[in-house]
């Protein structure tokens, strides 16, 4: 047996940390904390409201949940007592004054901190969840020519489900990154449009852009992120600029700031000049500057029902 094979050196999986938090500056800090941590946790949903969090909780069976005292529906430490067993002793309270303390502790939460939350206290409550509740392993990887697609999916495709929590008609929604074909920014909430269908959620496009950037997702635009896989076909419309016709038959226009972006993203490029005839014509020579001009990228297929 090599030494990757062996047991003791298999990678753990992170500890999936639900986040409770109704002020979406705190969540994108507490999110960047969590990135900081490493391979300790990641977030796998953001709510903001306490009957939320019980939903969420039995939906995604999290390790770790982080728990703001100053929910709208009810208080924090209202809403840890709530939970089942199974949670609360999992839970990390957010405490606005030590007098809480006392409070927090009787009612069996894992831990409590202070707010403003710093990143030393935040990452010795998630060591200390880790210590206390471990966490499962990841598949042992075959061979190194897999690595890069087995790392992709202990991300994106563990046991646990990568899911993002959103309303539509008044109902909350798991909805998987990959059936999402575009997110779209809507003041103090999000967007995200699945086939014809729209939820809504809280959150912000810069915190999105680095969840989602691992599951295949290129910002666009200032109020757009899209999923690279939802792509029918795409245009450049002159000045740095692209079109995106997905799969649905909507069409995207993407900034020129974000050019360099995309093509990082994508392997768009021009078709050869040799594959068609060159026409001595000033139409040919000079496009013009709204003219399409098809770039030859074609994407994966989605497996929706994979």
């Amino acid at each position: 047996m090599s030494m990757l094979d062996s047991p003791c050196t298999r990678p753990t999986e992170p500890l999936g940390l639900l986040l409770v938090e109704p002020d979406p500056s705190v969540r994108a800090h507490l999110v960047e904390l969590c990135a900081q941590t490493g391979a300790t946790a990641r977030v796998i949903a953001e709510v903001s409201l306490g009957v939320e969090a019980f939903q969420t909780a039995e939906a995604l069976r999290p390790d770790v949940i982080f728990m703001a005292s100053n929910l709208s529906d009810m208080s924090g430490l209202e809403a840890v007592r709530a939970l089942r067993d199974r949670y609360r002793r999992r839970a990390i309270l957010a405490i606005a004054n030590l007098q809480e303390r006392s409070e927090a502790l009787a009612a069996g939460v894992l831990d409590y901190l202070m707010r403003p939350i710093k990143a030393e206290a935040f990452e010795t409550s998630l060591l200390r969840a880790r210590g206390r509740f471990g966490a499962r392993k990841l598949p042992t990887r075959r061979t190194s020519s897999s690595s890069s697609t087995a790392s992709f999916r202990s991300d994106l495709e563990c046991d646990r489900p990568f899911v993002l929590i959103a309303e539509r008609e008044q109902r909350l929604y798991p909805v998987q990154p990959r059936h999402i074909d575009y997110v779209e920014s809507a003041g103090n909430y999000v967007k995200f449009h699945v086939d014809r269908c729209e939820y809504i959620a809280r959150g912000s496009m810069k915190q999105l852009e680095a969840t989602l950037g691992r599951a295949g997702f290129v910002r666009i635009e200032r109020t757009l992120l899209l999923n690279i896989l939802a792509i029918s076909f795409v245009e450049t419309v002159g000045h740095g600029a692209f079109t995106f016709t997905l799969s649905n038959g909507v069409r995207l226009h993407s900034g020129p700031a974000y050019r360099e972006t995309i093509l990082r993203a994508l392997p768009l490029r021009r078709r050869a000049m040799r594959e068609r005839p060159i026409l001595r014509s000033s139409r040919a020579c000079h496009a013009c500057p709204g003219s399409a001009e098809p770039v030859s990228y074609i994407p994966r297929n989605r497996h929706r029902n994979a």
